[in-house]
């Protein structure tokens, strides 16, 4: 809408108990399109705003009955009506009249004897701050409708997301219970099978590709289950363990893989507060992510980084290979980056570490 379609649509109260003043506004006003309503009386303007709240109210102060502090009183005190701005007009030298003005609500105040341009100025600049207030007010309340229906979606999604991970645990529960027997029938029945047969070359390839497969769905179950049951593993309050001590029992654990450390810290004694076998396991799954990404499959590297209430463990790769993208899709359950990657004969682990990494706090003892 433009300026001037604005100005057709302004409704200006003019409340004066001098018919003079009121025939010499409307004049004024009337010039720039503006719809005047013009009144005597207080009560009266009052009972008019009620039912049809103008955009700008001139209120003069000195009148008979009901003065015009009391007439904006009236007006700040009314819900619909508080934000009608109110211009008073006054005397020139009332200046005590102008400071109570202020402090009552007036937005601003038109001296007597009127002067054209003033009073034009004057109303037109309230009009503007009226308009720009109610455009905000506007854009207020679609932003807040925004927000809650953005809100909304997002409860609606989490749930989603809550419905999801509830199946999604039911199924690796359902699996880790459920066919462990039955696994562990058809593996003893097919080592059984397998040693029955007379040994060959071939044997000997179907005994190690039987074995690895069993041993990898036995991994899988067991893996399954860590994740299940991983936020109801309890950390005692009085768990603490030295990582020296789990980084040694992590070396031992893995033999084929030559372990060093990159500028060791041997100053002192590093204490965590944390599960032991979690910060073992976590720590054994990272350095088998690594060396699936590097092209010195028997070595990993690690740099200690000794900070403030921080301990920082660094596993050099240099065979990555994987997107940004890629890397973080890495570490869900049904990744088919993982799956396709050169990880892929880990399975679940890298899940098993995230969880642990991410959910079982462990940490740093002054």
């Amino acid at each position: 809408m433009s300026k001037e379609e604005k100005l057709k649509k302004v409704n200006i109260m003019i409340v004066d108990d001098i018919p003079d003043n009121l025939s010499i506004l409307q004049e004024i006003l009337y010039i720039k399109g503006y719809r005047i309503l013009a009144f005597t009386r207080g009560m009266m303007a009052l009972n008019a705003a009620r039912n049809n709240p103008p955009d700008l109210i001139l209120l003069d102060i000195k009148m008979p009955e009901m003065d015009g502090f009391e007439v904006c009183e009236h007006l700040k005190a009314d819900p619909i009506l508080k934000d009608i701005p109110v211009i008073f007009i006054s005397a020139l030298n009332d200046i005590a009249d102008k400071v109570k003005a202020f402090a009552i609500g007036g937005m601003d105040y038109i001296t007597k004897p009127f002067q054209s341009e003033e009073v034009q100025s004057r109303v037109e600049n309230q009009l503007k701050i009226r308009f720009l207030q109610k455009e905000l007010s506007v854009q207020n309340e679609n932003l807040e409708r925004l927000v809650e229906k953005r809100t909304a979606q997002l409860i609606n999604a989490y749930k989603r997301l809550k419905e999801l991970d509830q199946i999604k645990s039911g199924f690796l529960k359902m699996i880790s219970h459920e066919i462990r027997t039955p696994i562990n029938g058809v593996l003893g029945i097919g080592e059984l099978i397998i040693n029955q047969c007379a040994d060959s070359e071939d044997i000997r390839l179907y005994r190690d590709l039987f074995q690895k497969s069993g041993d990898r769905l036995l991994d899988l179950i067991e893996n399954a289950t860590i994740i299940i049951n991983l936020d109801q593993i309890p950390i005692k309050k009085d768990a603490i363990v030295s990582f020296f001590s789990v980084f040694n029992s992590v070396i031992s654990s893995l033999p084929k893989i030559l372990i060093t450390i990159e500028q060791p810290i041997v100053s002192k004694i590093i204490w965590l507060h944390g599960n032991q076998e979690l910060l073992k396991k976590s720590l054994e799954i990272m350095i088998l992510i690594a060396n699936c990404f590097s092209c010195k499959k028997h070595a990993a590297s690690i740099t200690l980084v000794d900070e403030e209430k921080l301990l920082r463990v660094r596993i050099d790769v240099d065979n990555l290979l994987l997107s940004d993208e890629q890397v973080d899709s890495f570490f869900e359950i049904g990744s088919t980056v993982r799956s396709t990657s050169a990880a892929e004969l880990l399975g679940l682990l890298p899940v098993v570490a995230h969880k642990i990494i991410g959910s079982a706090p462990i940490n740093r003892i002054e």
